[in-house]
């Protein structure tokens, strides 16, 4: 594979991308902690996917702030210390004690989660661009690794530990530390200076489509993300222990995919990549809805393998919107996006209250099938995006 040829010889090239794994890393402790704030506050699905609705509206309340201050500071410096936000911000939802403080913490943690996905994503954009290279879905690659380690070994770190501070006051310490080590490598990037339109809203139409894409999808990795957990405990009745092994085994097949997903791109082009991938992802959502442990799990892994290349193919072709800087490409497509993988839960929680977790995978699965559609259609009239150095 070419993309880890280029890690791999090229330092620079992984530090930004390890900024992934630790945002990934971040949020899968996250995820694995939710069946224990639920139980702690004393609150149902429905109330928890309510609560993190509030994430969804912080991340939504960062979209037009950051990129205004990524063009101001730098790219580089943006992304740097919106994970040191992030991380300060991981602390909130675990330090609630009732409802209020839960929503409130969840909105701050939404706030830092979006300007470190923006920047993140506008980084490895402006990356592309500058030097001529593919790797995008590569570096989304290294945020899969850091899904399926802290996924794989969060519930029993945690059943270990007893102490959830304690648990993330350690991730977060080691994290940090190697973090500040590389980030000269891509501290001082800087996004391209291009002559862009003065209102985005010229090129709304391409970008909405992408963006809509690009939600579709994160509605169904939010949803996994934050439900599979309890989906496997409460539906598939798997022990507590195996409990994360759902979204291991889709961070997994997502890392195998994305570190695949470059050459692909540059032989399928991007858009008949993310159709053909949302079918193989459509076929794994069948598998998860099978109620047996096994067939469900690698479900989860069919979906992953699946939908691993969507994500990173929407940033690119948001970054090379002609008429758009980078940076307004990528935050667009980047908040709305976001906002996709944080309101899915909502969505999901607020028919599993009312029905069952079975029937909100149910649901997922015809949602998924919109993207097919667009990517479809976009396919008969689209280029394949070619990455040049300025």
């Amino acid at each position: 594979m070419d993309s880890i040829k280029i890690f791999y010889q090229h330092k620079k090239y992984f530090a930004s991308a390890f900024l992934y794994t630790c945002f990934s890393l971040i949020f899968s402790t996250w995820v694995t902690y939710i069946p224990y704030i639920s139980e702690k506050i004393g609150i149902t699905e429905g109330r928890i996917g309510q609560a993190i609705f509030f994430a969804a509206l912080g991340a939504f309340f960062m979209i037009r702030i950051c990129r205004h201050f990524i063009d101001r500071v730098g790219v580089g410096k943006y992304a740097y210390f919106a994970f040191i936000s992030y991380c300060i911000c991981f602390f909130g939802p675990l330090l609630a004690i009732n409802y209020t403080t839960l929503c409130i913490s969840l909105f701050i943690f939404g706030m830092a989660g979006s300007s470190f996905a923006i920047s993140l994503n506008s980084l490895t954009a402006t990356i592309e661009k500058q030097d001529g290279i593919y790797v995008m879905s590569a570096s989304h690659g290294f945020w899969s690794i850091g899904g399926m380690i802290g996924a794989a070994t969060g519930s029993f770190i945690a059943a270990l530990a007893q102490n959830p501070i304690l648990h993330i006051s350690v991730l977060v310490f080691i994290i940090v530390i190697i973090q500040t080590r590389l980030r000269s490598h891509y501290y001082f990037r800087r996004g391209e200076h291009v002559k862009a339109e003065k209102h985005i809203h010229t090129h709304i139409k391409p970008l909405f489509l992408i963006a809509f894409t690009g939600l579709v999808i994160m509605v169904t990795e939010g949803a996994i993300a934050d439900w599979s957990a309890l989906y496997l405990k409460k539906i598939i009745e798997l022990d507590l222990k195996y409990i994360g092994f759902g979204y291991a085994a889709f961070s997994f097949a997502m890392m195998i995919g994305r570190f695949s997903g470059d050459s692909l791109s540059k032989k399928l082009g991007s858009w008949r990549l993310i159709m053909y991938a949302v079918i193989i992802g459509t076929i794994g959502f069948a598998m998860v809805l099978i109620l047996n442990p096994a067939i469900s799990v690698f479900g989860f892994f069919v979906v992953g393998l699946g939908f691993s290349v969507v994500v990173p193919e929407v940033y690119r072709l948001a970054s090379n919107v002609e008429g758009v800087k980078t940076a307004d490409g990528v935050s667009f497509v980047a908040a709305t996006t976001n906002i996709g993988f944080l309101v899915g839960p909502v969505l999901l929680g607020f028919i599993a209250e009312l029905r069952s977790l079975h029937l909100s995978f149910m649901v997922l699965t015809a949602f998924v099938s919109i993207a097919f559609f667009i990517a479809f259609s976009k396919y008969k009239n689209s280029k394949p995006v070619t990455v040049l150095a300025k």
